[in-house]
């Protein structure tokens, strides 16, 4: 990076800093999001000549055009494209200052913000943070249920201090990996399915059954691919695909299906009665579900946090810590 442009880079800051407004970003962002200015000056609460000097003014600034006018309204320039992720960001990180500006004028003696994947949900935030809390209530805890997916990006964006997620994540550079809890596949049915009640079961038992086919590329897709290859079963299976759990579960037991699933998912499932789980063994195994965090630099509040979820997954892997909450 040359000399030259690491001058124009702190000059253009030090401009923003002494002239932008928040309320300039925010007018960009809702032009962006509502595709004409008048509707962003109106969402506002602003009138449209105000709103015009405000685009005006932040565009002098940034010494770019940010928007297209056309006879349907404004479209981001190419330019404005690249530059509006970088405005939204600043705009949460305004509210994540106002949130925790509350949060201490409430008494709250530090913030740890958690993201976890469904299955993490259910094994680990359900049991470990209403421990936490408990035990801690001066700690603000914000957690949020993501998509694996989100990871990558709320890590190079820090979005989030500890992260619950699967063994199998690409584990980003500066951050480490802790299992905390183990998972299984398992064969699962409705309570009042004919196999329900049987202690024994082997594979011509559910010859006849019907089955509902898990997600596509996964582990219980795989598994269950593989084991009716091992034994050349050609199942017959429900005629619906579904990625969504609830769905899924009402689909097993009101048509008295059999359905491949992994036990983060379903064990709530199982111990309100909805579900029981078949004494079949399956192919394969489960990625575990641990704690992703950045290997130096914590808050004491995310600090604190781990540290928990780590003492809890011990005491629980001991049979001494409880596996879900009362």
């Amino acid at each position: 990076m040359s000399t030259a442009h690491i001058d124009s880079s702190a000059a253009l800051t030090r401009r923003l800093l002494h002239y932008a407004r928040p309320r300039h970003l925010q007018l960009a962002a809702r032009m962006a999001e509502l595709g004409t200015i008048q509707k962003a000056a109106l969402a506002l609460g602003m009138s449209q000549p105000s709103a015009t000097q405000a685009l005006t003014r932040l565009e002098a600034l940034l010494n770019v055009t940010l928007f297209d006018r056309h006879a349907r309204g404004i479209r981001l320039t190419r330019a404005g494209a690249q530059l509006m992720p970088a405005v939204r960001r600043v705009l949460a990180s305004l509210e994540d200052l106002a949130r925790d500006a509350a949060n201490v004028e409430q008494g709250a003696n530090g913030l740890v913000r958690i993201a976890g994947i469904a299955a993490a949900s259910s094994v680990i935030a359900a049991p470990a943070l209403s421990a936490l809390c408990a035990a801690h209530p001066d700690l603000w805890v914000e957690y949020r249920e993501i998509d694996a997916a989100q990871i990558p990006v709320l890590c190079s964006e820090d979005g989030a201090d500890l992260l619950l997620c699967r063994a199998s994540i690409d584990v980003p550079e500066g951050y480490v990996f802790v299992s905390l809890r183990p998972d299984r596949l398992g064969v699962y049915c409705g309570s009042g399915h004919p196999l329900a009640a049987r202690r024994k079961l082997g594979l011509r038992d559910c010859a006849g059954a019907t089955w509902l086919l898990p997600p596509r590329s996964s582990p219980p897709h795989t598994a269950f691919i593989q084991w009716c290859e091992q034994h050349a079963l050609t199942p017959k299976l429900a005629r619906v695909n579904t990625r969504s759990l609830p769905v899924s579960v009402a689909l097993v037991c009101r048509l008295q299906l059999l359905y491949v699933g992994l036990a983060s998912h379903l064990r709530p499932f199982v111990e309100s009665g909805q579900l029981r789980q078949l004494p079949l063994t399956l192919p394969g195994t489960a990625d575990d579900i641990g704690l992703l965090r950045t290997s130096n630099s914590h808050s004491p509040a995310a600090e604190l946090a781990a540290r928990h979820l780590m003492d809890w997954a011990s005491e629980l892997a001991h049979g001494t810590a409880p596996a879900h909450p009362k």
